[in-house]
């Protein structure tokens, strides 16, 4: 019963941690430019069952699983008409980039603004400036029309890692971007989020079942170990 009730309490860790991710999808399947999250389980240490008589036996027993990573899924997003100047998308691979004080970050969201700082109209998101091709911040010398925004292409979108707000942080010291030729940026349009709410409805229900057969062993193996002290006593 001691490895049934540790072997179900890691699975109902694991369908907290994969709810989790479920959430955070669920949660942000109106925000422009959002990429879902999809969580890659791993078994936990497999042990081998001993005989009657001691001997060790070809059957085995598992411990359970573990949330081994959430890999981001950069499939595009529908993209839709705003009539916003300040607005941008990007048709095909690649993310704008945002300076802020310590760091470039990358996103695929273009709900910009036009923000009036120390008497220049800069082009902002996030509180941070977005950058054009030559990684300078975007100025609006004269108005929002045919505004030059940049896209920068990553050779490994897996050097990128969700940081909140949208924004997407750099956590590979040697990734390697350039300035995207084959993307087209879109003005007046925005991304839609790739979160399927359908698909995302499915796996929560599935992860609730998980969850409370979970506990139901949890359970079960505490009162059999209840019964087996009482007994021995």
């Amino acid at each position: 019963m001691i490895r049934a009730y540790y072997t179900a309490v890691n699975g109902a860790t694991g369908n907290q941690n994969y709810l989790d991710v479920i959430s955070n999808n669920m949660a942000n399947i109106q925000t422009e430019g959002f990429k879902k999250s999809k969580a890659e389980f791993s078994d936990l240490l497999y042990t081998n069952i001993r005989g009657n008589e001691g001997e060790i036996t070809n059957l085995k027993a598992g411990s359970g699983s573990r949330l081994n990573k959430s890999d981001v899924n950069f499939q595009q997003g529908a993209l839709y008409s705003t009539g916003v100047q300040t607005d941008f998308a990007i048709a095909g691979d690649g993310f704008f980039a945002v300076q802020f004080e310590d760091e470039n970050m990358y996103t695929r969201g273009g709900s910009f603004k036009a923000t009036n700082v120390d008497g220049e109209i800069f082009l902002t998101y996030q509180g941070g400036y977005v950058l054009n091709d030559e990684e300078e911040p975007i100025i609006l010398e004269n108005g929002a029309d045919n505004i030059s925004v940049g896209v920068f292409k990553f050779a490994n979108n897996s050097d990128l890692a969700q940081e909140g707000s949208n924004l997407y942080r750099v956590i590979n010291e040697d990734a390697e971007y350039s300035m995207s030729e084959d993307s087209r940026v879109m003005q007046g349009f925005l991304e839609s989020s790739n979160v399927d709410m359908a698909e995302e409805m499915v796996r929560l229900l599935t992860i609730q079942r998980s969850f409370q057969l979970n506990s139901n062993v949890i359970q079960t193996a505490d009162e059999i170990e209840q019964t087996i002290n009482s007994l021995s006593r």
